[in-house]
């Protein structure tokens, strides 16, 4: 009796242990899914990160000095979006709490980076909005532009304060912008002999592979990734060398070699261009605090061409 009182005893204790054991390799996996997603970014899109919570200077009055509205493409982005100059006042240094700030569709505004991502991903450049995603300043009346996406089919949308219960109207058939000014298309056909290539859609890629393993481009860098795609092309021909030249202090950078893609495009540097086998060009650079800037140009080198091919990467 007392050995089967034994037995019994150690298929609980084994029992237990077993159980103890899965509970912790469940938790282990929970850990590492949200460490590991939320890192990365499936669709590749730019690192916009919401801001941090600041403590709100007390009595700040928030008032419009002016807005425009950004619309037109709505169907590929999945909204339109207002940037609005406002002008913040208090009797001390100005630290003011975006999330205080909610727009009449439960939107806010310390909770935008998605909205960000997806024009940076479309190839709408954001830098060149002027916006900022903090509001701190160390004077007592401070002007700043912010950005405040929306969906709604009204000719208004409000803006609500809780900080002071105060509320901003906008007319959305006013000061109307198209969203089209903000688009970057290098779109250029580059011709040599009986070779054809278009070098378009430059984006900033956040998710990386080196040697084929997967990485996350820090938040401090930015890979620009300009799209090659090929039309024509006879014989063995191959982009031998790329760089990137920033407009203003022509810093060159150079392309990053063929170790490295993105997880939506294979490096087609040094390879032999095929018909039908698009690839990509990737440009790492220090990342700006006004976000990415793609002015400039691109410069090529073919192994049937002499000349290096100079691509304006201007926005139109």
């Amino acid at each position: 009796m007392a050995k089967r009182r034994r037995v019994r005893a150690d298929r609980v204790i084994i029992l237990v242990l077993f159980i103890v054991l899965v509970i912790a390799l469940l938790a282990f996996g929970v850990y590492l899914g949200v460490h590991y997603f939320s890192g990365r970014d499936h669709n590749d899109k730019p690192v916009n990160v919401d801001p941090k919570p600041v403590e709100t200077t007390k009595n700040v009055t928030v008032s419009l000095v002016d807005y425009q509205v950004y619309t037109g493409d709505s169907e590929n982005i999945g909204f339109d979006f207002i940037v609005a100059e406002l002008n913040f006042k208090s009797e001390e240094p100005i630290s003011f709490d975006l999330g205080n700030l909610q727009t009449s569709e439960k939107i806010y505004l310390n909770n935008v980076s998605k909205y960000l991502n997806a024009l940076e991903e479309k190839s709408y450049k954001v830098s060149k909005l002027g916006i900022v995603n903090t509001v701190v300043s160390d004077k007592n009346d401070y002007t700043c532009k912010i950005f405040i996406p929306y969906k709604t089919d009204s000719y208004s949308l409000r803006l609500l304060n809780s900080a002071d219960a105060s509320m901003i109207e906008f007319d959305l058939d006013r000061h109307i912008n198209d969203v089209s000014t903000l688009k970057f298309e290098t779109e250029q056909q580059i011709e040599i002999g009986n070779t054809n290539v278009t070098v378009s859609n430059c984006s900033v890629s956040t998710m990386m592979l080196h040697n084929g393993m997967e990485y996350q481009v820090p938040a401090t860098m930015n890979v620009y990734t300009f799209n090659i795609n090929v039309n024509q092309v006879e014989g063995d021909v191959m982009i031998t060398d790329a760089k990137f030249v920033r407009a203003g202090n022509e810093e060159v950078i150079t392309c990053m070699d063929e170790t490295y893609e993105s997880v939506k495009a294979l490096n087609c540097l040094g390879k032999k261009l095929v018909v039908g086998e698009n690839g990509a060009l990737f440009f790492e650079t220090t990342s700006s605090n006004d976000g990415p800037d793609y002015s400039g140009y691109l410069m090529l080198m073919f192994s049937n061409g002499t000349d290096w091919i100079k691509i304006p990467t201007v926005l139109e």
